[in-house]
């Protein structure tokens, strides 16, 4: 059953006027119950007076009609003159019914008398003759007759006298000391029952019930009137029910105007937020069934809304903030420790950007749930705005916060998919800590928005404004860690293979080549060290230091016109900032664009050859050489190798080292070396280790040879002086 809301209302203002109407005729009830009763107990008070009083006189009366006949009777034994005294006392007091005397030898045979009581409602005995006189109250026939006892008569002989009385003649006497005339009520089931002559209004009718009683003889009952509850309710319902009904209808008018209506308003507008929120829900009415409910729905929703973030569920920044706070405070009383974690998505527009605001929205709910995962259920997690995440950490060992939340970063920076697309981002992080960093709500987040910020603009993705570690401390490195430390203790060091110009047969650059300074205190070889920073992200600081050392390095060799060649990662590709970084390197160090080349794999253009292009485009208009490493493995495309702005191709040592044997390898240098002639482009050969090779190179019109032939890498320091050796060999 469907109702409209304002139907609804108004069945509910009717329900409360008739609760109203039920609740007003009880309390009249009450109040005509209240009041007859007082009415009969002051009547009731008043005639009992009387009553009191008729019952006295009767009682004198009868006792002196007693006295008087057993003294006549006592003195006079004559059976005729005692007939005629009756028969004369039957006319002098027409109440009496019955006189009898009896003498003690009759006793036996006189009537059989029952339920006797004296004068004080005590029960005796009939056989009782007291030596003065007394009267019992006795049941003779059905009525109440009197048994007198009395003394010896003059004779010797006691005597009884069993005299009736017709009580119900004393009703004369009861209208006489109450002053009202009473008729015997001939429609009443009790011959006794007695009305108020002259009064027709029921409502005022007062009965009189004459009982004749063996303890209370002549007793009366009475019926006093009662106020009619009906009449009254009907009475006054004529004008209570039009005023309910007209105050019913102004509430009504009331409520609407200034509830229902602003209702129905809020009802729409919170429906088509929620229709925005959570497409589908078509409801066009508000129905108490199920109306209500889902104004209900609506309301929580809105509710949630406010304290949390609609898109991926999480807390929002209000209730974070007001979380972190209880936490400082908390932190004040009991000396805890927190870290506020702030987490972004490098470049997210980028995304949104290249795979739309859809892909972008399933991202961040991924990167939400992850977030989730690897907190604990006592941390606060929240999205702050667009891509921008916030956690706190309530810790007391440094090293396992810090190693929790480069945790946390190595799992928010492996590939996402969303909808069936591979999605890659950069993640960074800034770590405030409480109260290292700071005492306060607001500086805290001040500081953790600074960490963040150098974690943008740095080469580190995990920033910490006040450092969880010192810097000798470094148990329980995780990868950013042993990175870091790397590079702060001067770990690595660069090797510099050189490269030959066959047309020349001297050196024309270097290839960089990072290694380790003492390559037995590691356990993981280089090469497994560059794949562990670019899967965790960590590649940028270790590119940023290859480039700084190279230009160092290039400024010592100043004059000698050799150029340096360095490898640069996939990932360094896609960050914007490269060509200002490396521009920034080159003017710090005081060499010129034209002596950096930059070397990348063929596989990293064909990933996304788009942005790789892109970034290249910027750095040939800078002036630095570019060659494309290892090409033959990445399978390249012509027509993006066609597209490149490079100037050197460098064909793999796979190829080279077994040419002389493998007709199909020397087939392939050849035919690489004449596709790069073709396209203007120079041909680098790497894995030269023999003189034939070195010759064949040479007659295929290789450009340039790179080996064991010509030399191993030469540590940094021993460059220059490798230089002045193979001049003097040359001269």
């Amino acid at each position: 059953m469907q109702i409209k809301i304002h139907n609804f209302v108004l069945l509910l203002l009717l329900g409360l006027m008739l609760l109203s109407l039920v609740l007003w005729s009880t309390s009249v009830w009450f109040s005509v119950e209240t009041q007859n009763q007082h009415t009969a107990k002051l009547m009731r008070d008043s005639w009992q007076q009387q009553l009191d009083q008729l019952q006295l006189t009767q009682r004198l009366w009868l006792q002196r009609r007693l006295d008087e006949v057993s003294r006549w009777m006592m003195q006079n034994t004559d059976a005729q003159q005692q007939l005629l005294y009756i028969n004369q006392y039957y006319q002098r007091y027409p109440q009496i019914r019955l006189l009898q005397t009896l003498d003690t030898e009759q006793v036996s045979e006189r009537p059989q008398v029952s339920d006797c009581y004296d004068s004080h409602g005590h029960r005796a005995t009939a056989n009782f003759i007291a030596p003065d006189l007394d009267v019992l109250v006795c049941s003779f026939k059905q009525r109440p007759v009197l048994l007198i006892g009395s003394a010896l008569d003059s004779a010797g002989s006691a005597r009884q006298l069993l005299m009736a009385v017709d009580y119900f003649s004393f009703i004369t006497d009861f209208e006489k000391l109450s002053g009202k005339h009473l008729y015997q009520d001939k429609g009443s089931k009790s011959p006794n029952r007695y009305l108020e002559a002259g009064v027709n209004d029921q409502t005022s009718v007062v009965s009189f019930e004459f009982r004749q009683g063996l303890q209370n003889p002549a007793s009366v009952v009475l019926a006093l009137p009662a106020v009619s509850f009906v009449q009254i309710w009907l009475r006054h319902l004529l004008w209570i029910l039009p005023t309910m009904l007209l105050i019913t209808l102004i509430l009504y008018q009331l409520l609407f105007k200034s509830l229902l209506q602003p209702l129905f308003v809020i009802t729409e507008r919170m429906k088509k937020i929620v229709r925005i929120q959570r497409p589908g829900n078509n409801y066009e009415h508000q129905y108490l069934m199920p109306g209500l409910m889902l104004l209900h729905r609506y309301f929580m929703h809105m509710t949630h809304i406010v304290r949390h973030d609609p898109l991926t569920g999480l807390n929002n920044r209000l209730i974070f903030e007001e979380r972190l706070k209880h936490a400082i405070l908390e932190g004040k009383r009991t000396g805890r420790r927190y870290a506020l974690v702030l987490v972004d998505i490098n470049s997210f527009y980028k995304v949104n950007h290249t795979f739309g605001n859809y892909i972008g929205d399933g991202l961040l709910k991924q990167l939400a749930k992850r977030l989730a995962n690897n907190l604990r259920e006592t941390d606060s997690l929240a999205r702050l705005e667009k891509d921008n995440f916030a956690f706190l950490l309530e810790f007391k060992q440094a090293p396992r916060v810090r190693g929790l939340i480069e945790k946390i970063h190595q799992s928010l920076s492996l590939p996402y998919t969303v909808y069936g697309r591979e999605v890659k981002v950069s993640i960074s992080i800034g770590v405030a800590v409480y109260p290292d960093s700071a005492l306060e709500r607001e500086e805290l987040e001040l500081k953790a928005n600074d960490a963040l910020l150098k974690a943008h603009q740095g080469d580190w993705p995990v920033v910490y404004e006040q450092s969880l570690i010192e810097k000798s401390d470094y148990a329980g490195l995780s990868v950013i860690q042993s990175l870091h430390q790397a590079l702060d203790n001067n770990d690595f060091v660069l090797f510099y293979q050189p490269v030959i110009d066959l047309k020349t047969h001297r050196v024309r650059y270097f290839e960089a080549l990072l290694r380790w300074k003492q390559p037995e205190e590691h356990q993981q070889s280089i090469e497994k060290t560059i794949l562990l920073a670019e899967k965790n992200q960590l590649i940028r600081p270790l590119s940023q230091w290859i480039i700084e050392q190279a230009c160092a390095q290039l400024n010592k060799l100043s004059g000698s016109g050799v150029h340096i060649a360095v490898n640069l990662s996939m990932m360094d590709l896609h960050d914007d900032d490269l060509p200002e970084r490396i521009a920034r390197t080159i003017d710090q160090c005081g060499v010129t664009n034209e002596k950096l080349m930059i070397e990348i794999t063929e596989g990293q253009i064909m990933r996304e050859p788009t942005q790789v292009i892109k970034t290249l485009e910027r750095l040939s208009s800078m002036g630095i050489s570019l060659s494309i490493d290892d090409f033959g493995t990445g399978q390249a495309s012509l027509t993006y190798l066609k597209k490149l702005p490079v100037e050197k191709l460098k064909i793999d040592q796979s190829f080279v080292k077994d040419m002389l044997k493998d007709e199909e390898d020397r087939a392939i240098v050849a035919a690489t070396i004449q596709l790069a002639h073709t396209l203007g482009i120079e041909v680098v050969a790497e894995g030269v280790e023999t003189v034939e090779v070195y010759q064949l190179l040479l007659q295929m019109g290789c450009d340039f040879v790179q080996g064991y032939y010509i030399s191993r890498p030469i540590h940094s320091d021993l460059v220059c002086d490798w230089i002045k050796s193979q001049a003097k060999l040359q001269a």
